[in-house]
């Protein structure tokens, strides 16, 4: 594969970000529309796991299906499927259609990250690859906060929001037809058994994909009803949320240059670090908002790190058909995580209410630096790789 492929990344940015608006506005709507239909809480979590399910199950097929069609009429049929997707919510609102509705929604869309990434991945030099992972990644999560704000702008009643999102699904297929060439295309197949996969570097983009899988259900799930239960209002439990995502949009990139200059294993590792000292933090601001929000905003931002630095070091070590399938597996650990993340910290704080959620989350955290300081080069923690 040649070093310098075609990218044009503040296209692919912008198009992302367009997607990422339609998935955040999803997510409100969806859920609030069930409680009015009277759904339980425990359908509606379950309903909430459907993404992650259509990422966990059509992300490993990415390889297959580079193999068979051209990357950007894959992006436009998944496009297509997600824009659909979302304008049957208005037409069949029953409970159960939806579950197979965010299923079809949330596995388009997540597979078409997925594309992207490996796009930009692949094309990007070595020396600027953290730091083009970054931009994509602070795109996706202005995006998603910008969905998250049109939804109680638009309202949830009839077919405004469905016809948005669909919209906003469009708008990112046509803007994706833009930019030269397009996903690399895969034409022999490649081993997601391939061990290479599972030690080094990519043993630790794995593990930490797993944790931030994990990590972003305390984010967008969890963390305003320990803020809750802490005796903070709903107001500012939820300006916690978005501090959170706030901080992802605003570290992305300097993570990813930092992890260009300094090295990727050296920068994601005292992320991981930092990330983990500041959940320790939390229980100590809690009775002051604003330094909560502000460690909050902190805490997103190096938490986040663990996505775009890792997705950025498989391209280190894989190269064409190997960087599809390795992006595919990055892909199903962070499906994994995501759905098994809420559930066990949730069970965590159910057992130590509501401070299981910080312990869990510093054990997270720290189960990631125990797999980076078995890394083979340790040295590159410390110093430049």
């Amino acid at each position: 594969m040649p070093d310098r492929l075609p990218l044009n990344l503040p296209l692919l940015s912008a198009a992302s970000a367009l997607l990422a608006a339609a998935v955040g506005a999803s997510y409100a709507y969806v859920d609030l529309s069930l409680n009015r239909m009277g759904v339980s809480g425990t359908a509606i979590g379950l309903n909430a796991a459907m993404p992650a399910l259509g990422w966990l199950l059509a992300t490993p097929l990415m390889p297959w299906a580079l193999r068979r069609f051209p990357g950007k009429a894959l992006l436009q049929g998944l496009l297509a499927v997600a824009a659909l997707a979302a304008l049957a919510f208005a037409a069949l609102p029953d409970p159960l259609a939806w579950m197979g509705l965010r299923f079809l929604f949330g596995g388009s869309s997540g597979m078409a990250f997925r594309l992207v990434e490996y796009w930009i991945n692949a094309a990007s030099p070595e020396s600027h690859r953290a730091r083009n992972v970054g931009l994509y990644a602070m795109a996706f999560s202005a995006g998603a906060m910008t969905g998250g704000m049109i939804t109680p702008m638009v309202g949830i009643e009839g077919w405004a929001l469905p016809l948005v999102m669909a919209a906003l699904a469009a708008a990112a297929g046509m803007v994706f037809t833009l930019p030269r060439g397009g996903p690399p295309p895969v034409t022999v197949a490649a081993s997601l058994a391939d061990r290479r996969l599972y030690t080094g570097d990519a043993r630790l983009a794995l593990a930490g994909v797993l944790v931030l899988g994990m990590f972003e259900a305390v984010l967008y799930t969890l963390m305003p009803i320990y803020s809750v239960r802490q005796g903070l209002g709903e107001q500012w439990a939820l300006w916690c949320a978005a501090a959170a995502i706030a901080g992802q949009v605003i570290m992305a990139a300097p993570t990813g240059i930092l992890a260009d200059r300094y090295g990727k294993v050296r920068v994601v590792t005292w992320s991981a670090a930092l990330a983990m000292a500041t959940t320790m933090l939390i229980p100590l601001t809690i009775g002051s908002p604003e330094a909560l929000l502000l460690v909050t905003l902190v805490w997103g931002g190096f938490g986040g790190a663990l996505y775009n630095v890792t997705l950025a070091m498989l391209a280190d070590q894989f190269q064409g058909a190997e960087l599809a399938s390795a992006n595919a597996v990055f892909g199903t650990i962070y499906a994994i995580g995501s759905l098994c993340g809420a559930p066990l910290h949730g069970l965590a704080m159910d057992l130590w209410d509501p401070q299981g959620l910080m312990l869990s989350s510093a054990f997270m955290f720290a189960c990631f630096l125990a797999v980076a300081l078995r890394h083979p080069r340790r040295a590159a923690i410390l110093n430049s790789r």
